[in-house]
């Protein structure tokens, strides 16, 4: 299974000065419509002497758009996004600092694309992904963020959502005040508005009886205070989360994002509140949103990056006993390959990249389970108070302009007082990680120890877990910077055995982690190519595996492969082909416990679908048995119920 959690915050640089926008929005779901009007002004810049960008998505009609005051000559291209680009060209160049006001019309309607979708009773209308109002670009792409005030108007039932704005509510109207810039993403449903009194306004918008939106809202806003005592304060004028439905999820392939002053997040990732998640969604609104990556270098670390380490840090605060199992093997619940067996997997199957040039999906594949881990050390050998004084100096100073990887490096070795440029090189210039074999001996009072690097050198602080024969155990700390290192550390009894980094601190090739990740590259090829949307590339190499068989099958690779044609084939839409693939994963010897319950409520859905009740009732069934079994970290519950809700009532 692969769960989105991508947070869809591309490089948002000042493109235009003074952007701001008087928009009016008319939905009406349950017509397909959703129809845009007013305007919008801002000061040129001088690469814009000669021409601007407007960006409008594709829409049921023609847009509507005009340029007052200056005469201009107009010209459009056409996005493979959908998308479509207003290219207005001056007939003189403009001084920068020149007003221009715009006004359009269009008619939005039902359209689909990235971060936009639009039903009988909802719609999502995300502008990180879909232009559904205008939006201003720069010569590399990049949109800007503009204030404005956005009036929104539904039918009578429905609610309009907007993140980081002030709200005035007028019958069925709704008007949302930005005092300060953002990309605006609008949600309407029917909600329910559930506030939680804290430092700060904070809410949870829910569409099911299923969320407890008191129980989120008291949770992240402890989150957001313990992460703001790290990072430093955040200047929004309220907090929200905002559910949107599973099947949206789905259907976008959007399972989570990240918005200026609110996390957005399917039904599911609701129903059971998940520090790791939260952390990482609330921590991207400084490494993201507040604080901006200038250029491409390292662009990866200073979001994806860094909002892992907040979540890493919000484990190890507030559910510290699963710290080191999110470090070393992942959080429960969470994405499973965002740890250090996640990265070594992808080594495994040639897939890296160094940590300042990262490109794609790799942003999050690596980011997300080696970047993370790298923050963690450097922060250990900054120490913690230094480390987060320096994120909130970059807070503080770049939140304007963007801050660049030379920047955030100057910074990082000015909190610490001297040069870090090995740690640099090691770890986020160059790929891999460390691997090393130890042996020791105890000479009466002192333990002999010998650590060999096996591949490239690192200069590495380690933990060495010492247990006595009375059970009795020591952790000693030292240092590593060659190939071959002998070291003699006191000791008090008789050693009866010695472990390095027992608590996964240092990212390294583990002799309990390895067999798993050679065995589950195979796996990690055929997922990689479907994250490139390479679907039949995908299918054809998980065949050319199961062809050769799995005689020695630890880990369920077979299984793992099954599950993944399954729903490769469901999303093209061969639901008998998905099926048989889910049935003959269950066949097999070695099964992935953490894919079991989806199996079973995969082949649900299509039973259903197909009218099989027997076979529905059966695999829904052992769907809830499957995720009681791992402590219900899938939320079955609400997901079966969803269209079976007798089969949960009556399961134990």
């Amino acid at each position: 299974m692969i769960v989105l959690l991508y947070l869809l915050i591309p490089a948002l640089l000042p493109a235009q000065r003074k952007l701001d926008y008087r928009l009016q929005v008319t939905a009406n779901p349950a017509k397909q419509s959703f129809f845009v009007q007013g305007g919008f002004t801002f000061d040129t810049e001088a690469a814009a002497a000669d021409s601007v960008d407007i960006v409008i998505s594709k829409g049921a009609g023609p847009a509507t758009l005009k340029l007052e005051s200056i005469a201009a000559l107009m010209d459009t291209i056409h996005k493979s996004t959908g998308d479509i680009i207003y290219r207005w060209h001056f007939r003189s160049s403009l001084p920068a600092g020149t007003s221009l006001h715009f006004t359009c019309a269009y008619e939005r309607g039902g359209e689909p694309a990235f971060q936009f979708y639009l039903d009988s009773s909802f719609c999502m209308a995300g502008g990180y992904g879909a232009a559904w109002y205008p939006q201003m670009t720069d010569g590399a792409g990049n949109h800007t963020r503009g204030t404005g005030v956005i009036t929104v108007t539904t039918p009578a039932g429905l609610m309009p959502v907007m993140a980081s704005s002030t709200v005035t509510v007028a019958d069925s109207t709704y008007t949302f005040h930005y005092a300060q810039p953002d990309i605006f993403s609008l949600y309407i449903g029917r909600y329910t508005r559930q506030a939680y009194k804290g430092q700060r306004p904070f809410y949870t918008y829910s569409l099911s009886k299923g969320v407890d939106g008191n129980d989120l809202s008291r949770k992240s806003a402890a989150v957001l205070d313990y992460l703001s005592s790290q990072f430093g304060p955040l200047d929004i004028p309220n907090f929200s989360i905002i559910e949107y439905p599973d099947y949206v999820a789905d259907i976008t392939g959007i399972g989570g994002a990240s918005i200026l002053g609110g996390v957005a997040m399917p039904t599911g990732a609701l129903r059971r509140f998940n520090y790791a998640l939260f952390g990482h969604e609330i921590g991207h609104q400084w490494w993201g949103n507040k604080v901006l990556a200038a250029g491409s270098k390292g662009e990866s670390m200073l979001s994806e990056g860094l909002a892992q380490y907040g979540s890493l840090q919000v484990v190890s605060h507030f559910d510290s006993a699963h710290a080191m199992a999110y470090r070393r093997t992942g959080y429960p619940g969470y994405i499973s390959d965002q740890c250090g067996l996640g990265y070594l997997k992808n080594i495994a199957a040639g897939n890296d990249e160094p940590l300042v040039a990262l490109t794609g999906s790799n942003g999050h594949t690596i980011g997300d389970s080696k970047g993370f881990l790298a923050l963690e050390l450097l922060s250990g050998i900054v120490g913690k108070q230094a480390f987060h004084k320096a994120l909130r100096t970059i807070g503080d100073k770049y939140s304007s302009n963007g801050v660049t990887w030379e920047n955030f490096q100057a910074e990082v070795e000015k909190a610490h007082g001297s040069s870090l440029q090995w740690f640099y090189r090691q770890w986020f210039e160059r790929t891999g990680a460390p691997s090393w074999q130890s042996s020791w001996q105890q000479q009466q009072d002192k333990l002999q120890l010998s650590i060999t690097q096996k591949d490239s050198i690192y200069q590495l602080p380690l933990e060495v877990l010492i247990t006595y024969s009375n059970g009795a155990t020591t952790l000693q700390r030292i240092n590593i910077n060659n190939r071959s290192n002998h070291l003699a550390l006191p000791v008090k009894g008789t050693v009866t055995n010695v472990q390095i980094d027992p608590y996964f601190k240092v990212l390294h090739w583990d002799e309990a982690l390895t067999p798993e990740a050679l065995a589950q590259a195979k796996v990690v090829r055929v997922l990689n190519l479907r994250r490139q949307q390479k679907n039949d590339e995908a299918m054809k190499l998980a065949q050319s595996y199961l062809d050769e068989g799995f005689p020695d099958d630890h880990y369920g690779v077979e299984y793992t492969l099954l599950y993944q044609m399954g729903r490769i084939a469901a999303m093209q839409h061969k639901d008998k082909d998905a099926l048989a693939y889910y049935q003959r994963a269950l066949q097999c010897v070695s099964r992935a416990p953490d894919l079991l319950a989806y199996t079973y409520y995969r082949i649900a859905q299509l039973a259903a679908a197909q009218h099989d009740d027997a076979l529905m009732r059966w695999a829904a069934v052992n769907a809830l048995k499957a995720d009681a079994a791992a402590d219900k970290s899938d939320g079955m519950e609400a997901k079966v119920a969803a269209f079976l809700p007798a089969v949960v009532a009556k399961t134990p």
